[in-house]
Order: structure tokens, then C-alpha cells, then sequence
């Protein structure tokens, strides 16, 4: 059976990325190998972990001693099915997180196609980002559907995002990112990911504290 998306966890989707990052660091540092103790090492997980994420994504075969080529690895990563298929995105709120998210080409590595934004602040409508352009939100829903866009980044104000998504699922869209300081409600048919940035430094912090604490 051909090995796609569809055999593996989510958490190893949420692994790849690192795999990745890892791969790609090694090999800037001159090591034509990796290994799987090494990965788990620098991101802090079970090498029998990513012993089997790779068998189940790697072609190529490794070196029982050696490991696997860096180079390979990184391509055999980029070429799993999960990476392939590609998803239009839009970002609603374009300040300085939603521009920063926005002006990142390194989503489309991982399928993410941004194709607009959407703000309603007039100094900033009609920039050109990437080749995408920053719309006015009153034309989300046509702006949705010529772009047949399925994923929103929501990066609004916290009092302004429930009506943000009601917006962008009524116009289409089947997947929220949300980055937002507050949760949201969705129909049971759309897929939400809430990204609290605070509730990470929060957790960061204390565990932080908890490993250096005086005395």
C-alpha cells in the first residue's frame, strides 16, 4: 500500500516540521548523515519515535551505522503526500503579526498557499505582499471564491474575532487558524485550531522557572 497521509498520526504530522528543521540544520553544518538519536536528541523525544516516523515516510533505506542522507531526508520529507497538496489560505487582520504571517513564503513548503489578506484599515488596503494583495474585508466572499481558498488566519483583535470567522466560514472557508487571544466557535463541519501565543510564554515561563529556580 502506497504510504500517504492517511497512515499516519496527527502528532507525527506535528513532528515533520521538525524533523525537517533539524535535517536541514545538520546538513549547513557539514554532516552528510543523520541519524534518528540525533533528531530525537536536539528535539527532545524518543528516538524509537522518530525511528518510526521515518520508516514509515523514507524510500531510501538508511545506513545501519551512518543513518540516513541528510539531503535525502530532506527531500523525502518535502515529497510526503501530506506536504504535496496544496491549500489557498487568506489572513484577515494584516498588522504586524498577520503581515509578518503573511510575508512568511516558507508556509508554502508545508502547503500553505497564502493568496490574500483582508484588513479594514484604508492605508494599508491595496498592498502588494508576495504577489498577493491586501483586500478590503467586504470583499472576503468574492474574494474566497475566485481563489477558492479554504483555510483563514485569523489575526484580529480579540473582540472582533467571532464575528471575523462567522464571516470567512459564511463566505467558504473550512479551516480556521486563529490567532487570536480568545477561543471561537465553529460548526462542527469546520475545522478550528486555536494558537495561544500566551498561554505558550506562560507555560515557557514557568517551566523555566521550575528548571532554574533558586535554591
Amino acid at each position: 500500500m502506497k504510504k500517504n497521509a492517511k497512515t499516519i498520526s496527527r502528532n507525527m504530522v506535528h513532528r515533520l516540521p521538525l524533523y525537517l528543521s533539524v535535517a536541514r540544520q545538520l546538513l549547513s553544518e557539514g554532516e552528510d548523515y543523520v541519524n534518528a538519536p540525533q533528531i530525537a536528541e536536539i528535539i527532545n523525544i524518543n528516538p524509537e519515535t522518530v525511528k518510526k516516523d521515518l520508516s514509515l515516510i523514507c524510500k531510501t533505506p538508511g545506513n545501519p551505522r551512518l543513518g540516513r542522507k541528510a539531503e535525502t531526508l530532506i527531500q523525502e520529507i518535502i515529497d510526503f503526500g501530506v506536504y504535496t497538496q496544496t491549500s489557498n489560505a487568506v489572513i484577515i487582520g494584516t498588522g504586524k503579526l498577520g503581515l509578518a504571517l503573511f510575508s512568511y513564503t516558507g508556509f508554502k513548503e508545508w502547503g500553505l498557499n497564502f493568496v490574500a489578506g483582508f484588513d479594514v484599515n484604508p492605508n494599508i488596503i491595496g498592498k502588494e505582499v508576495n504577489g498577493s494583495y491586501i483586500y478590503d474585508i467586504k470583499m472576503l466572499k468574492s474574494v474566497i471564491e475566485i481563489t477558492d481558498a479554504e483555510l483563514a488566519v485569523i489575526t484580529v483583535p480579540s473582540e472582533a474575532a467571532q464575528e471575523v470567522v462567522n464571516l470567512a466560514i459564511d463566505a467558504g472557508i473550512r479551516a480556521i487558524w486563529n490567532f487570536a487571544s480568545t477561543h471561537v466557535q465553529v460548526p462542527s463541519n469546520i475545522i478550528l485550531h486555536n494558537e495561544n501565543m500566551a498561554s505558550s510564554l506562560a507555560l515557557l515561563n514557568y517551566n523555566l522557572r521550575l528548571k532554574y529556580k533558586k535554591g
